[in-house]
């Protein structure tokens, strides 16, 4: 009987380690196509640009990344983002933050 329930509790470790390893694979094949098409749709410059956010601002350059593809795949980009078009996007998205001053 004990050995029955050692089994079962194997078993159920092995399903969950599993279940997190192919939505782990998921998340990085979904994280690989949105720069695909990202790459596809900005210029040289502007995925130069990209890249130095995402090293200062992870968070920052997925979101812009998603917001890109949304555009692309609703038809709304035609030619390739220049990295003037993207500063400005940036400025946008900017400008609906509250700046915060911090005084010592």
């Amino acid at each position: 009987m004990a050995d029955d329930l050692e089994e079962l509790k194997k078993k159920k470790m092995e399903q969950m380690q599993g279940e997190k390893g192919s939505s782990k694979a998921q998340e990085e094949n979904y994280r690989k196509q949105l720069k695909q098409i990202a790459s596809q749709i900005l210029t040289k410059e502007a995925r130069s640009r990209l890249g130095n956010i995402r090293a200062a601002k992870p968070d920052l350059a997925s979101s812009i990344e998603m917001q890109l593809v949304q555009l692309h795949k609703a038809g709304q980009i035609r030619d390739k983002i220049t990295d003037e078009q993207l500063k400005d996007l940036l400025k946008k998205l900017q400008e609906g933050k509250k700046d915060i001053d911090i005084k010592y």
